[in-house]
């Protein structure tokens, strides 16, 4: 029998907030053109953890490059995805898209995922 511990770390109420993982797919059109899309996979309970924002401004114009961390627990459905999807899925979190840089498994252990993303606002 597992013996249940207290993780203080690990709280199921730190995975507060709702992301939807999109996976891309690739159609082509009556012209032979190929069309990316992406296609929603999932919802997935998450925890944000901002790496860092970085500003540059470039010709008069001002843009922000937001890099956020977001830790998922782990489960088989969401390592198949990301074992087949590599970096090609987006993560939408309030509205907002950003593209997948990596995504592993901590310390392979089994028990989280982190994805690190990149967006523009």
């Amino acid at each position: 029998m597992k013996k249940n511990n207290y993780n203080y770390n690990n709280q199921t109420g730190m995975y507060r907030h709702k992301i939807l993982l999109r996976q891309r797919t690739i159609t082509t059109d009556e012209l032979l053109q190929e069309i990316e899309t992406y296609e929603d996979y999932d919802h997935f309970w998450a925890m944000v953890k901002t790496s860092k924002n970085g500003e540059s401004i470039t010709a008069g114009q001002e843009s922000t490059k937001v890099q956020k961390r977001y830790v998922v627990k782990y489960s088989s459905k969401l390592d198949e995805f990301i074992n087949a999807e590599k970096t090609s899925f987006e993560v939408v979190h309030k509205g907002v898209v950003f593209d997948v840089k990596e995504a592993i498994n901590d310390n392979d252990t089994n028990e989280t995922v982190t994805i690190f993303v990149e967006g523009r606002v």
